[in-house]
């Protein structure tokens, strides 16, 4: 009884949903539509009548009618395959466009930014990031725009001294209600120590998605950098995956856990004046295999704060490094992680970060061993 009413509700309130007025429709489309709806009056539980009278509105350019309709079938059968993938490509269109700017400028302290087995020097640095990711429609499809730059000043070690920018865009396809396909291309430029580093070209497609409150991604990129003539390291291809599993309200209302793993394949020939990476995700130099996954857990204990920490595990196979005893070189890297979030601290859009990574390198070459703390205070806006 109670769904019955509910959706003679819904078949009450579809015709005033759109704003789309009636003289925008083609005469012999508005009759076909109000037949079509004369039909769903009839028996509001009528799939038939209902599907046929929710593609006739999508066609003719009157979505919310559409919607609504769609969801009224998916009231009365939530399995139809349909109409869930409609509701999705409609919720995408009707969708404003929006555009996310993040900014964060900090200062950190690292005790072994070269990351040498001994003779290490430590290096206040300071940083500055920036991530534009834009959504629009162009004609009925929705796209995503993601820019990023990034750049690291270090006042003992000027070699490290690193600057990116870069891009990637591409659609936003919805193939199920919980599932958006993102194909995306792109490239960046890069500088190290004052000098051309690296360009790249990069394509590969994400996949986005929810089940039972929790947030999936899946990121599958390849790309091709071609270094500089002062690069020790030669031009070759690379590939990653990523994926991300994102469960709110864990333990406590407002926590979540967050696990990452992570694989890598590189070609990148020769070595740079070292094999440090640089930035959160890019590619060290080298021919390797890498994998590994990142769990982290977040609890935003007062409105003001959120604390955070966790552990990422990797290893790295070398494809032409070998270890002293004539074995190719093996890693193992551990990254315990902490986080305090002064949320708002420094204004409404503006967030308070202090960060701690502890880097700790165990191979089957000894002179690759080393130990890295990484200390960071950010300030983080968006808008």
């Amino acid at each position: 009884m109670r769904r019955g009413l509910l959706t003679v509700a819904l078949v009450a309130l579809t015709a005033g949903l759109d704003g789309t007025s009636a003289h925008a429709v083609d005469r012999a489309d508005a009759l076909a539509l109000a037949e079509a709806y004369k039909q769903v009056i009839a028996d509001p539980t009528d799939t038939a009548a209902n599907m046929e009278y929710a593609r006739l509105a999508e066609a003719v350019g009157q979505p919310r009618k559409a919607l609504a309709t769609y969801e009224r079938v998916l009231l009365q059968n939530p399995d139809n395959a349909e109409a869930q993938a409609a509701l999705a490509r409609i919720r995408r269109q009707l969708q404003p466009e929006t555009t996310l700017i993040t900014l964060e400028t900090g200062l950190g302290y690292e005790t072994n930014p070269l990351q040498r087995h001994d003779d290490f020097e430590g290096s206040l640095k300071a940083y500055a990031g920036g991530r534009i990711e834009d959504e629009r429609l162009f004609g009925d499809t929705r796209w995503r725009t993601l820019l990023t730059g990034n750049a690291e000043y270090f006042s003992d070690v000027s070699e490290l001294d690193y600057g990116y920018l870069g891009g990637v865009t591409g659609p936003l396809v919805p193939v199920a209600t919980n599932l958006t396909v993102n194909p995306f291309a792109g490239g960046g430029v890069s500088f190290l120590d004052n000098a051309y580093y690296y360009s790249e070209a990069i394509a590969g497609m994400q996949f986005e998605g929810s089940l039972q409150g929790a947030y999936q991604l899946l990121r599958v990129r390849g790309g091709y950098r071609s270094f500089g003539d002062q690069s020790f390291s030669t031009d070759g291809f690379y590939a990653d995956i990523v994926g991300r599993w994102v469960s709110p309200d864990v333990l406590d209302q407002g926590d979540a856990f967050v696990f990452t793993p992570h694989g890598r394949w590189s070609d990148i020939g020769g070595l740079n004046i070292t094999s440090v990476s640089f930035g959160p995700d890019d590619i060290k130099p080298g021919a390797y295999v890498s994998w590994g996954a990142r769990f982290e857990y977040f609890n935003k204990v007062a409105d003001w704060l959120t604390l955070g920490g966790g552990v990422d595990v990797t290893q790295t196979l070398y494809t032409d490094l070998l270890a002293a005893n004539g074995e190719k070189r093996d890693d193992v890297l551990i990254e315990p992680l902490l986080s305090a979030v002064f949320n708002r601290a420094l204004g409404m859009q503006t967030d308070l970060a202090f960060d701690y990574r502890f880097q700790w390198n165990e191979s089957n070459d000894t002179e690759a061993e080393f130990e890295n703390h990484i200390f960071t205070a950010r300030v983080v806006t968006r808008f």
